[in-house]
């Protein structure tokens, strides 16, 4: 592919999960020389991350565009399409229905990737497209991580965003969780990382378990990618009890830093975290509540099982030299399907495939018709 053939367009300068998403992309297509352009799309007040600004471009001309965002976005993002340019979506959603009045605005472009197989399953039975499964990359080292040395205490971490709604993160399960793991013990810590403004009055019950309970730490600020990475090393265990998740990056980073993942057996964390990998926890499948999600009538996800999780918490702290095996199988994982290297060589051959390496180098591109909005 000719230089620039290839622009990606995301939320860069963002400390948000799209905007690690929008690096990883550019990093996997730059490792295996499809010399992207990155171009960031703004983001007001959450524009903290600034390892990207050397590498971004302002012209974004280029035959193909990567767009990645959430899927409600894409109405916005439909009407920016280049009619000269291969237009590819790679939208983010955390439910297996995918609702009709955005879907049409995603099927104007001409390529939709999907980021896991949670996301890739549904997804395809909303359109006639072809979807791409192209999996999230991910940033994991070349060696494996020395374990955190267990000085004094078992140290567990959870975080979440409240502007990602409070329901589907499901700290309330975490909270519960850790208290019936250990009722008692001194030797356990629980750190919870949130930020956000929509906290739909929960901030306050958040504060309030840790006033309960001297055992739990809430940090409620914005941190840096060095300094999350460095509180995430300060941990032995990582837990989402989340009740769907369309990648689920979080855990993927945790596994990376070989730590122990603790998560909902459901969503996209499942092409990472199994029983060989990680400690998926089991759920029940209920109604999503109004207002607990965006566009979710008649959608139904997880519910994870408090004890469940609370059973691997206990499995952990009772034997953690033996959950060793499960993060080494986990680094292995990833980085044969997760890898940047690894998409990266995917991401060509799916242009490849589509012909669009020898289309980008030759007429350019007729986008398909639009329709009103």
């Amino acid at each position: 592919m000719p230089q620039h053939g290839l622009s990606i367009h995301g939320y860069f300068l963002s400390e948000i999960g799209l905007g690690e998403t929008a690096r990883l992309m550019f990093s996997a297509a730059n490792a295996h020389g499809l010399h992207p352009r990155a171009i960031n799309r703004p983001l007001p007040d959450r524009e903290n991350d600034h390892s990207f600004i050397e590498k971004l471009s302002e012209n974004s001309d280029s035959s193909i565009g990567l767009n990645i965002d959430g899927l409600i976005s894409f109405r916005r993002l439909s009407k920016e399409l280049c009619s000269r340019r291969y237009n590819v979506a790679y939208p983010f959603w955390e439910l297996e229905r995918y609702p009709a009045r955005h879907m049409k605005h995603l099927q104007r472009f001409d390529g939709i990737w999907a980021a896991s197989g949670f996301i890739h399953e549904h997804l395809k039975n909303y359109t006639d497209q072809t979807v791409h499964l192209l999996k999230h990359p991910v940033d994991v080292p070349d060696e494996d991580p020395a374990p955190t040395p267990m000085a004094d205490a078992l140290k567990i971490l959870f975080y979440f965003d409240f502007d990602s709604f409070f329901a589907r993160k499901n700290p309330e399960a975490a909270v519960a969780a850790f208290r019936l793991a250990f009722p008692t013990a001194t030797d356990v810590s629980l750190t919870i990382k949130t930020r956000g403004r929509a906290d739909g009055g929960r901030r306050s019950w958040l504060l309030g378990q840790a006033a309960q309970d001297s055992r739990i730490t809430i940090i409620d600020e914005t941190l840096s990618r060095v300094q999350m990475k460095a509180l995430l090393a300060e941990h032995h265990v990582y837990m989402s009890l989340h009740r769907s998740e369309g990648f689920g990056l979080g855990c993927a980073e945790a596994l990376a830093a070989g730590k122990f993942v603790v998560a909902t057996d459901y969503g996209g964390t499942t092409d990472f975290i199994t029983e060989e990998t990680g400690f998926p926890v089991e759920w029940e499948r209920i109604d999503v509540a109004k207002g607990a999600y965006v566009a979710s009538q008649g959608a139904s996800w997880a519910d994870p099982s408090v004890g469940h999780a609370a059973e691997r918490l206990r499995q952990i702290y009772d034997s953690p030299d033996a959950g060793r095996d499960r993060t080494l199988a986990g680094l292995k994982l990833l980085r044969q399907n997760h890898s940047v290297s690894i998409i990266g060589a995917q991401m060509a051959r799916i242009l490849e495939n589509e012909g669009l390496t020898q289309r980008a180098q030759e007429n350019g591109f007729q986008r398909k018709p639009t329709f009103p909005a």
